[in-house]
């Protein structure tokens, strides 16, 4: 009885790794033109411009935009921070405050991820300088939506 345990394990296991496997080479087909919608390094993107900013104590707080691998993306960034700050980039979809947030130590990266940029007017994004990890923009310490 104990052995039979031991082979049904192990089927399941085998069955779980071709599962994963298809998996993979499924992704791995998918077509190359489906832009994800986060961009890891905006730093790597062209055509870079400022679509609003807003000076908060004395940084810079920008929503930046680009082209990047193909697509166009939106994040944030934020100029003349002390050690100790944060830029904090937030997406809204549809009118909520926000559905996602991306933030970074300034001293160590002073610009978010970027986010793939939309047609509809539902899509908009911020920038805000913050003190902590847990800090959230509001209207006196972040950039207008753009």
């Amino acid at each position: 009885m104990f052995k039979h345990r031991t082979k049904t394990r192990r089927m399941g296991s085998i069955a779980a790794m071709c599962a994963a496997a298809a998996a993979t080479t499924m992704l791995a087909t998918a077509p190359a033109s489906a832009a994800s919608e986060w961009w890891s390094d905006p730093n790597s993107c062209t055509k870079v411009a400022t679509g609003t900013e807003k000076t908060v104590n004395g940084r810079q707080v920008q929503i930046r935009y680009g082209t990047c691998g193909g697509s166009q993306y939106g994040w944030g960034r934020i100029l003349n921070y002390g050690s100790s700050d944060y830029i904090r980039f937030e997406v809204s979809l549809g009118g909520r405050v926000w559905d996602y947030a991306d933030i970074w130590s300034a001293s160590s990266r002073n610009y978010t991820k970027g986010y793939l940029t939309s047609s509809s007017s539902a899509v908009a994004f911020r920038a805000c300088y913050v003190t902590t990890l847990l800090g959230t923009c509001n209207s006196t310490n972040s950039t207008a939506w753009w």
